[in-house]
């Protein structure tokens, strides 16, 4: 199984690299069309490298210590599905994972409809394949062996490092990184994953318009959908790694403004501006320019966030260490952002719209100031990461930017955000439009300001929490309003079959609903979020709000033979009564010198009650406990879920068409002749 996992990835790269010189070949003929050769070998390639990708999953089954990624990931302790999913768990096997996935995409481009790739975008795509596959065939290979040399000491490599050596079997097992024992491991790196890599192929057709110097709709008509599946997957993916940090890192958190999570959110921030123009582009030819741009660094913001992730750089908790594909990644992320830039100076003049802003209150402009706050969050965003580099670099001592930069910069742009996100549905593609919203504005104002009004009796006086839910407020009552006025439209009874037709425009309020629910979700924690810890011996009480903790009883086992399980029992008590018994503890690995923290959370719609075990002594028996109350905390994850679902039901609506009615907006336009066309039908006409 070994052999034919190592050699089957290296005819992976041989075949890979026999497409990428076939497809060169044809543009030397200046033939521009995709031979039909390279695209067998590409499905060669993915065949062989899906085989070596079941060939370690065999290894890891096997439990096969003689492999060092097996050795490294896998323990006899570790249940069946973290033996199959410690895959992406180490450097070398996640890497190796990211090449299959980058591979899986490119199959996908070019088995699927004809002409999506030509031969200028098939050998974009085929020089990223080929970087990503030769990083841990070349540098980081999961197929290394445990050697042991004639002295005695033990060695890595795929082959014989030294005279003498021979394979050494005398090896247990280290294990996965306890903090990766979690459910969050088995599903949020795949879509991450999948989301990232779906974003090449629209990259490649991208870079193939600028040297053909193309200027029409082919991009957007070829990777609409390629587009909205890497935003859809790459969402999930953020919120699923959100949970999982609030879930398993012990701190009561589900942001930390992280290097590697600030990276992964660029390419989310771009893509989710190139959507909003996309649409733009199809309804008003406007806007090529700046979408081709958006495309590009989409990707580049991909290879960005690789960098940061693998390449040791930066500091943390997420972020593999240095090793030897540190320097290529540079010099590739370098290389393809000069590359990308090179080609736009050179078609700029070509790619020009003719566009003017007829209007400061339409939903055009509305899109292009949604557009130009999202660039200015990934600028941001970018910044906090590029900065220590560069200080690093020139100043030979790494300045880090805090949390505290990220909050300030970004804070007022998020709530411009969502802001426009509440008030967009409202305006349609025209002033004209205007004149509708006047006579109906005062409705979901109404209810907002209800909303408020009931948290503010509540108890709620913070002023900024309260400014807050009055944006989201009025956010969800604009699209309960709108859904409630087109169900009236068209009638109860026809209304599942015309939201089903007009699902795209839903799935729209559905994603913007996700977001307003995200940003409740923030302001309940960060804005009404409280925290207290001590010391308690059994029998103790800890105060916070209208909540209390007691310490009951504490215990310690070895009921897995890797680590300590130590239980803290508790009961949470509201007002006087007793709503929860919580048993928040600590898995304490002594071979790895490495304790986790194990949280134990009381859940409700209303939020969180999140308790925390610091420090205890088994002797005494004392606890050091930290309880944190995050109201509101769960609509981030009901919002989430909306956010995803919503991407999933834009994506499979039918794109609309150019729009050229510039009197009625489009959302009406669809609900009157859909009620006039049913009607006509029930009258016989």
């Amino acid at each position: 199984m070994y052999y034919l996992g190592l050699i089957s990835f290296a005819l992976a790269f041989v075949t890979a690299l026999a497409g990428l010189v076939v497809a060169a070949l044809s543009l030397a003929r200046r033939e521009k069309q995709l031979p039909g050769l390279a695209v067998r070998l590409t499905q060669v390639s993915f065949g062989l490298h899906t085989l070596s990708i079941v060939a370690m999953l065999i290894l890891q089954a096997l439990e096969d210590f003689t492999v060092s990624y097996v050795n490294s990931v896998i323990n006899p302790a570790m249940s069946p599905i973290l033996r199959i999913t410690a895959l992406w768990g180490g450097q070398a096997g996640s890497l190796f994972f990211w090449s299959w996935i980058i591979a899986l995409c490119f199959f996908l481009a070019v088995s699927g409809r004809r002409g999506l790739m030509d031969a200028w975008a098939y050998v974009v795509a085929a020089v990223n394949l080929l970087f990503f596959i030769g990083l841990p065939l070349f540098l980081e290979n999961p197929f290394a062996r445990v050697w042991e040399l004639v002295d005695g000491t033990l060695a890595e490599g795929v082959f014989a490092p030294a005279v003498g050596a021979v394979i050494y079997r005398g090896l247990t097992g280290v294990g996965l990184n306890p903090l990766l024992r979690h459910p969050g491991m088995i599903i949020h790196p795949p879509i991450l994953y999948m989301g990232f890599g779906l974003f090449l192929i629209p990259f490649a057709v991208g870079v193939s318009q600028l040297i053909r110097r193309q200027n029409d709709d082919d991009l957007l008509d070829k990777t609409h959908a390629w587009l909205i599946a890497a935003w859809v997957l790459l969402s999930a993916g953020i919120v699923l790694g959100s949970w999982w940090s609030y879930d398993v890192l012990g701190w009561g958190g589900y942001w930390a403004w992280d290097p590697v999570e600030t990276a992964s959110l660029l390419p989310w921030l771009t893509s989710t501006g190139l959507l909003h123009s996309l649409l733009l582009q199809r309804k008003r030819g406007i806007f090529r320019r700046f979408n081709l741009v958006l495309v590009l660094a989409s990707y580049l913001l991909v290879i960005f966030s690789i960098f940061i992730t693998r390449a040791g750089v930066l500091s943390s908790v997420h972020a593999f260490s240095e090793s030897l594909i540190s320097r290529p990644l540079i010099v590739f992320t370098i290389l393809m952002v000069v590359f990308s830039i090179a080609l736009l100076v050179r078609s700029w003049k070509s790619l020009g719209s003719g566009w003017e802003l007829n209007s400061l209150i339409s939903r055009e402009a509305l899109f292009l100031y949604t557009n130009v706050l999202l660039l200015g969050l990934t600028v941001v965003c970018l910044w906090g990461l590029v900065y220590p580099l560069t200080s690093g670099t020139l100043g030979g001592q790494q300045i880090t930017l805090d949390r505290g930069f990220y909050d300030r910069s970004t804070l007022p742009l998020f709530i411009l955000l969502v802001v426009l996100m509440g008030i967009c549905p409202l305006i349609g593609w025209s002033t004209a439009s205007l004149k509708r919203l006047k006579k109906t504005w005062w409705i979901p104002v109404a209810i907002a300001l209800a909303g408020v009004g009931a948290f503010y009796l509540a108890g709620i006086r913070a002023w900024s929490a309260l400014v807050m839910f009055f944006i989201v407020f009025l956010g969800l009552a604009v699209q309960l309003f709108l859904t409630a006025r087109d169900a009236n439209a068209v009638g109860p009874a026809k209304f599942f079959k015309f939201w089903w037709k007009q699902r795209g425009r839903y799935g729209a309020f559905l994603v913007h609903a996700g977001i307003l629910l995200i940003a409740l979700g923030i302001a309940g924690t960060e804005v009404m979020g409280s925290a207290i810890e001590g010391t308690l011996i059994p029998g103790d009480r800890m105060p916070l709000g209208r909540y209390e903790i007691e310490l009951n009883a504490a215990s310690a086992n070895y009921d897995n033979p890797e680590y300590m399980n130590v239980v803290i029992e508790t009961t949470l008590y509201r007002d006087g009564e007793k709503i929860a018994d919580l048993k928040p503890g600590q898995h304490i690995y002594m071979d790895r010198n490495q304790s986790i923290t194990i949280p134990a959370v009381h859940s409700t719609l209303r939020g969180d009650v999140y308790a925390l075990v610091l420090g205890f002594n088994m002797d005494m028996p004392y606890a050091t406990i930290k309880l944190i109350d995050n109201p509101l905390v769960n609509w981030m994850w009901i919002g989430g879920f909306c956010l995803v679902l919503g991407g999933i039901l834009a994506g499979t609506a039918r794109r609309p068409d150019r729009e050229t009615d510039e009197d009625e907006t489009a959302a009406d336009s669809k609900v009157i002749s859909y009620a006039q066309a049913t009607g006509r039908r029930e009258n016989g006409d």
